[in-house]
């Protein structure tokens, strides 16, 4: 790239630098002195200057500064919620020439009601005026104004709490997410502080104890996130949780204690063994299937069932394994049984549903496959029982010769010994 062309460049953005200074630091059209006192203040706006009510009426002295604005400018005082409003029904704008020095030395008398109430009332000051060009001008300051020398507030000193959400898992950390609201008119709510506990134990703070909240103008409200860890020992149930609310209004302490019910869960880890099944049968025999199924988490998974899918065997058939307990090993059992007529490799699935004690799903599918035998034929049989038939006769034929061989042997050896016995009986005679 040129040399030249490079050093333009750099001081074209050297010369711009100024530009989007200034822009980035637009100036408002009026401001408050901050450190100036005037005469009827006790001290500067920086050091926390506030008007004076005295005999039911309100005294207040703005230094105002201005480096467009010509001639006079105009400063109202508006009340945000005018139902509400301490002031009695008056012109509520006064027109101010810029001093000697410079600064506008707005002086607002106002009159308000003897039976006002206590509060913190939300305002604006607007102030309006001129340049020299004819432009209009205007800034809108905001500004509450303190009361508290009249009547007790009638307003209830509750926060509203609302959007209440959790993630949480046993053994992680979680967060507690809620919408906290001042519902009041004209009631600040200073310093509160937020305090989450679960009287279980199984939920604990991670980082801090306590939040401490911004102050809250009447209507405002602040997204909290509380940090929490889950113990593994947790139970996956619904647990209560306390929330301990305290904050300053009207320069005395207000506490508040809230329940709210949120659940803690699990990671649902049912896992499944070895799926035994034979892989053939014969027509019109029966096969069962058997699946270990595993409770891996932490809480208990009910209301599991087994079914098995096997288009022209069974469209659905199922078991009730009912409740697996953590760490607890269940068999899904499902026997089918084949007709005599079917044959073939048939394909299905078998699927496992259950869920926790909230109601949420889990659910996994296996592949199954059979195939189904037809019967083998008798012939042979009826073969083989023929030839042991032809066998039985004469079976029965070699042993009924033999016992009449034994017969007779036995009935000449006994006609032997009769007449050896006659012959010794003659010799002895």
């Amino acid at each position: 790239m040129n040399r030249k062309y490079i050093i333009a460049v750099l001081l074209t953005a050297f010369l711009l630098i100024p530009f989007f200074a200034a822009q980035s630091e637009e100036k408002a059209d009026f401001e408050i002195d901050q450190r100036r006192v005037l005469q009827g203040m006790n001290r500067s706006w920086l050091q926390g200057y506030e008007p004076t009510i005295s005999n039911n009426y309100l005294s207040m002295v703005l230094p105002i500064l201005s480096d467009q604005a010509e001639g006079s400018i105009q400063t109202e005082w508006i009340v945000l919620h005018e139902s509400a409003s301490p002031f009695k029904p008056q012109t509520m704008y006064v027109k101010t020439q810029r001093a000697e020095s410079g600064v506008y030395a707005v002086r607002l008398n106002l009159a308000m009601y003897a039976d006002r109430r206590n509060g913190d009332y939300p305002c604006v000051i607007r102030i309006t005026g001129h340049a020299k060009s004819g432009k209009l001008l205007m800034s809108e300051i905001p500004y509450t104004l303190r009361v508290r020398d009249s009547l007790p507030t009638n307003e209830t000193l509750r926060m509203a709490i609302h959007d209440v959400e959790t993630d949480l898992n046993v053994g992680e950390d979680g967060c507690i997410r809620a919408v906290l609201r001042n519902p009041c008119q004209t009631v600040a709510y200073e310093q509160p502080v937020l305090h989450i506990t679960d009287p279980t134990g199984d939920i604990i703070p991670r980082e801090v104890d306590v939040l401490y909240l911004p102050d809250l103008a009447p209507g405002e409200s602040v997204q909290v996130e509380y940090p929490v860890a889950v113990l593994g020992k947790a139970s996956v149930a619904r647990h209560c949780l306390k929330f301990d609310l305290t904050w300053t209004a009207l320069e005395q302490n207000v506490s508040q204690t809230e329940s709210y019910t949120v659940p803690v869960k699990q990671e649902i880890r049912l896992e499944q063994g070895g799926l035994k099944m034979a892989s053939s049968v014969v027509a019109g025999d029966s096969v069962t299937l058997s699946l270990p199924l595993m409770n891996m988490g932490r809480a208990d998974v009910v209301n599991v069932l087994a079914t098995v899918s096997l288009p022209g065997i069974t469209e659905r058939q199922a078991v009730l394994v009912g409740t697996i307990a953590p760490g607890e090993t269940r068999q899904a059992q499902i026997t089918l049984t084949t007709g005599k007529d079917v044959s073939g490799d048939f394909q299905g699935t078998l699927t496992v549903e259950g869920e926790d004690n909230d109601g949420n799903p889990v659910s996994f599918s296996l592949a199954v496959s059979l195939t189904v035998e037809k019967p083998v034929k008798q012939t042979a049989s009826i073969e083989e029982q023929t030839v042991k038939d032809e066998k039985i006769p004469l079976l029965v034929y070699g042993l009924a010769g033999g016992c009449g061989l034994f017969f007779s042997a036995f009935l000449l050896q006994g006609t032997l010994l009769r007449r050896k016995i006659r012959r010794l009986e003659e010799d002895k005679l």
